[in-house]
């Protein structure tokens, strides 16, 4: 990471967790790249006692984590232990990853003259009529606000209120070429006991509302029905055995392979002719980037920014979010091309690079911070 010219500061990064998820990952992704830098963040905040994986890696690159977990779900003191480590550790800038975090510094600055940059990751409507208000002010007020997709700057501005030229969107960014290097599609088969012919359909998420899993059961209960020899790898937190009984009743346990918490995501997704993604919401989604960056074309719901990442229909297929058939009709039509899809979505990687490859994400941000001072002063 080339630093950005300009003022540095004393930046603060606010997180609601780092167990795993994208913006846990893509939060990492970031600092690693900055740690040495004269942008690197002097405190990482973590909001609750969910620090496992990201949290000993963040402090394995040098970064002093402070863990606040909370009491309840608006914890006072929980806010008054923020303010008080923002104005003990002299932060100007505050960096904060999701909505509920943003929140959160919203309240532990006011009042001081400590910049804070919100962020959203997707298009969920705040339920509570506090959080609505406290949302709205903090994003009229915010100098810069980030969202990672187009369909979430929208959101903000359109449902949220937030001033239109005050949104930075900085889309999610990963390592493309360390991906493809660490994909071995062979082996995850070998172990699976796939054959090489087998078609292969895979998730990767986790266990939430947002994710739908009772919506992927019945797409891969459809597709089980159409396509006798179609196996489904379904990988994420909560996704294991487990998970059978209560989410995937009464599918073949022979070609439904539950497998949790994976580290080796690229060779699964390698390994795999079609992601399914079922969300209800996403902004822009690390699976849909591995597996384009692997080759593998992507089937989901019209969510985030999903249709401009596989380009239309070029490296994918967006359908209506609650359409079950049309999911089905997706995956089946791209197993259908398989052959010829690998290579096509591969020649896409160019284009997905130029937009969505890390050191494209870790300037943007940078830059955002940087016009946040430079308009705070």
């Amino acid at each position: 990471m080339t630093d950005v010219p300009g003022r540095s500061a004393r930046v603060a990064v606010v997180v609601t967790q780092l167990g795993l998820g994208g913006a846990e990952r893509q939060t990492t992704l970031l600092l690693e790249r900055l740690a040495g830098t004269s942008w690197a963040p002097r405190l990482v905040v973590c909001l609750s006692g969910h620090v496992e994986p990201y949290g000993p890696r963040l402090e394995a690159a040098g970064y002093p984590l402070a863990v606040l977990p909370r009491r309840r779900s608006l914890d006072p003191g929980r806010l008054l232990r923020l303010r008080r480590l923002l104005r003990d550790e002299a932060i100007d800038l505050v960096h904060a990853v999701h909505m509920l975090a943003s929140g959160y510094c919203a309240l532990a600055t006011w009042g001081s003259r400590r910049v804070l940059v919100p962020s959203a990751r997707g298009t969920v409507v705040p339920r509570s009529p506090l959080r609505w208000a406290v949302y709205r002010r903090m994003l009229r007020r915010a100098p810069v606000v980030v969202a990672n997709s187009e369909r979430g700057a929208r959101f903000l501005v359109e449902r949220l209120g937030a001033p239109p030229d005050r949104v930075r969107v900085i889309p999610n960014g990963i390592a493309f070429d360390e991906l493809r290097r660490a994909a071995r599609p062979d082996a995850v088969r070998r172990e699976l006991g796939l054959d090489a012919a087998a078609p292969v359909v895979a998730f990767v998420g986790k266990d939430n509302r947002v994710k739908n899993i009772p919506r992927l059961a019945r797409v891969l209960g459809r597709l089980f029905a159409r396509e006798p020899a179609l196996h489904a790898l379904v990988v994420g937190t909560g996704l294991d055995e487990t998970a059978r009984g209560r989410l995937f009743a009464g599918l073949d346990p022979e070609r439904l392979h539950l497998l949790g918490r994976r580290d080796d995501v690229p060779s699964l997704l390698a390994a795999a002719d079609v992601l399914l993604v079922t969300s209800d919401s996403e902004g822009c989604p690390n699976a849909v980037l591995e597996a384009l960056a692997v080759g593998t074309p992507v089937v989901s719901g019209d969510v985030g920014d999903v249709g401009r990442m596989i380009a239309g229909d070029v490296a994918g297929t967006t359908v209506p979010v609650d359409d079950d058939a049309a999911y089905v009709e997706a995956v089946l039509h791209w197993i259908a091309v398989r052959d010829a899809a690998r290579a096509h979505v591969l020649g896409e990687a160019p284009r997905i690079e130029r937009t969505w490859g890390i050191d494209a994400m870790v300037r943007a941000t940078v830059e955002a911070w940087r016009d946040a001072l430079d308009r705070a002063r």
